[in-house]
């Protein structure tokens, strides 16, 4: 019996078939095929992102101020956020009984600390090229996970 032909398997990685129901050509692609075919290259150049050398992208936006600002404010919330958590755990002091036990409480102390400037870190990195809502409704989650419970619950009792 012979063998079937070998498929292709970088079938799967081109887009060579434009009667293919999934194949999307991007805006900017779109504009720099017909500047080419109008014979205008150096608008085909613009078009499609890159300058006139052609290897590097054009810069993204940059924020607006008040979503700088916004994020900033957030920054220093997250910053209050450790100090209270460095007081509050001053507060609650734990002797256990084994060594072990101390450690794991000491560990989990640091990690209290540290949470609220590594959730602000990878919110702000994880939504970088996002829609600023997603970031501060993260940030605005994080305000509320991460409160001092310490200095909170000192408070209330």
């Amino acid at each position: 019996m012979p063998r079937p032909p070998a498929p292709d398997d970088d079938a799967a990685l081109r887009w060579d078939e434009f009667d293919d129901p999934s194949y999307v050509e991007s805006d900017a692609a779109i504009a720099a095929r017909a500047a080419a075919e109008a014979g205008d290259d150096a608008d085909a150049r613009d078009a499609s992102g890159t300058g006139a050398t052609g290897d590097a992208p054009a810069a993204p936006e940059r924020p607006a101020t008040g979503q700088r600002l916004l994020t900033a404010l957030f920054a220093l919330v997250y910053v209050a956020w450790s100090v209270g958590w460095i007081i509050g755990v001053g507060l609650v002091p734990l002797s256990g009984p084994t060594l072990v036990v101390e450690v794991m409480y000491q560990f989990s102390e640091f990690l209290a600390i540290v949470a609220s400037a590594l959730w602000f870190a990878a919110v702000v990195t994880l939504t970088r090229g996002g829609r600023a809502v997603h970031r501060f409704g993260w940030l605005a989650l994080g305000t509320l996970v991460l409160l001092p419970w310490p200095i909170v619950l000192g408070v209330l009792a």
